[in-house]
């Protein structure tokens, strides 16, 4: 303590022997002291506009320029400290202390304040309508079971793609583009944007499956902003017994001698009100031969398949069935049949056997089962010799035949032009030759092939009668009526 009292009285005596010119006048005296300085946003660097400036203990208030910057008077009894501080609306304030001697300009340090409070959003008028989000992508029909309701949230944006904020909210009017016409709805009509610009609707599904659009708008100082219209798939419900259907791609496939020979089976499902069922309804599938695929899923058409594939146990008489499952809104159960014909290896019979002019051959074309060959095959009948040729059912080549009143073996599909056919032997001789050769019949010829095999059977030949030659091997039988049936080495 004491050493800090010699070392006041040194500098007392100092200050007497210099006779005070340590200090000008003016800073023992009042005057003006001007304070100029600046204030900015510390994260932006901006200037803080609307700023205010308090000097203290003086206790004067001054607001800066639009550039953030002041420039001031106070008016001092003498040198002393002056407390500065800075602080404006959403900013916190900013303090400096600095020494004001009368006469002076003081630069007081740049004043950067933090920003606490944002600034609120701006924006112009409505300028265009985006699609913001959606709650699903695809809905089903009432009653459906799926979800049968979506949200669909607008946003309005101005010029330079800001959200219309509060200050220039405008009414969305919602309607539809196109639609399935089923009763489907939209609510509310009309939604005014809040302060992000946005509005929702809610689309609900009718009865209808089809595709809807939704096409947000507003007027905007005569003039009419609108959205692009956005499409929502609407998907049907579940299945419905009279809308259910089974069938193969092929009535007959040549299956019933070769294992792992496929054919695909498809359904074909509706809702109770004619729509596809809704994407993903699972079909179930079970057959009395071969071996099928269990299960299939629908797709946007209400289609499913499966594949039915050649394997034990092989139908005896070439006929299977098929069976699709599924269940109702009612969990009853849905469900549908198709025959499907597994057919063997060529088998012709003819008759009469011997070849001459005129004579009317009647030839069946069968597999082993008496069923009708697959679709595709081709079979021909001819005759050679001299000065003749063949009539009636020359040449053929079959349909994919199937069922007619039932599912068994009984109701398939035969008959003329398919397993029946009838062909004659008849003169060309040149009405005009002058000395016409007499007509002769050496060979009548049937062939027949496709996918069940090919077999070709021979009538005579040259210089014979009553002689049959044939292809692959194929067995031979006469029978008691004077006919022939002369069946393909199965494979």
């Amino acid at each position: 303590m004491r050493s800090l009292l010699s070392a006041t009285v040194v500098a007392a005596i100092a200050l007497v022997a210099t006779g005070c010119d340590a200090f000008s006048a003016d800073e023992e005296t009042g005057g003006i002291v001007n304070l100029t300085g600046i204030v900015l946003n510390q994260e932006t660097n901006n200037p803080v506009s609307g700023a205010f400036v308090r000097v203290l203990p003086h206790d004067l208030l001054f607001e800066v320029a639009a550039d953030g910057s002041f420039d001031i008077s106070v008016e001092i009894d003498s040198t002393m400290d002056l407390q500065v501080t800075a602080d404006s609306d959403g900013f916190g304030s900013a303090e400096v202390t600095v020494l004001a001697l009368a006469g002076r300009t003081v630069q007081v340090p740049t004043f950067r304040l933090t920003q606490v409070v944002a600034s609120g959003p701006e924006s112009g008028r409505a300028h265009s309508i985006l699609l913001l989000q959606q709650s699903a992508t695809t809905i089903g029909v009432r009653e459906g079971g799926s979800e049968e309701v979506a949200s669909l949230t607008f946003q309005v944006v101005d010029s330079i793609g800001r959200p219309v904020v509060l200050d220039n909210s405008t009414l969305v009017d919602f309607r539809f583009g196109v639609q399935p016409g089923g009763g489907e709805s939209l609510a509310p009509a009309s939604a005014q944007t809040d302060n992000n610009g946005v509005a929702t609707v809610t689309l609900s599904a009718g009865t209808s499956a089809g595709v809807a659009q939704i096409v947000a708008e507003t007027a905007v100082e005569g003039r009419t902003v609108r959205s692009q219209p956005v499409a929502m798939t609407i998907h049907g419900g579940l299945p419905d017994q009279t809308h259910f259907s089974v069938g193969p791609a092929k009535f007959n496939f040549p299956a019933l001698n070769t294992y792992g020979i496929t054919n695909s089976i498809a359904i074909i499902a509706g809702d109770q009100y004619a729509n596809p069922v809704r994407p993903g309804t699972a079909v179930y599938f079970t057959t009395t031969h071969g071996v099928i695929v269990g299960s299939s899923q629908t797709d946007a058409e209400g289609r499913g398949s499966v594949s039915l594939i050649s394997a034990n146990p092989l139908p005896a008489d070439g006929v299977g069935v098929v069976t699709a499952t599924t269940a109702d809104k009612n969990n009853d159960t849905v469900s549908g049949q198709t025959p499907v014909i597994f057919s063997g290896a060529p088998v012709i019979t003819i008759s009469p056997l011997s070849v001459a002019v005129g004579t009317t051959y009647s030839y069946t074309v069968t597999d082993q089962n008496g069923n009708p060959l697959v679709d595709g095959t081709s079979i021909s009948a001819s005759v050679e010799g001299t000065a003749v040729k063949a009539v009636g059912h020359t040449s053929v080549q079959l349909a994919d035949y199937g069922f007619r009143g039932g599912m068994t073996y009984a109701h398939v599909v035969r008959g003329s032009g398919i397993t029946e056919f009838v062909m004659r032997a008849v003169d060309n001789v040149d009405p005009n030759a002058s000395n016409p050769p007499t007509p002769v019949v050496e060979a009548v010829t049937i062939d027949v092939a496709g996918a069940n095999g090919r077999l070709t059977v021979v009538l005579g030949g040259t210089g014979k009668q009553d002689v049959i030659t044939t292809s692959r091997d194929a067995i031979i039988t006469r029978l008691p009526d004077g006919s022939a049936r002369i069946e393909a080495k199965r494979f």
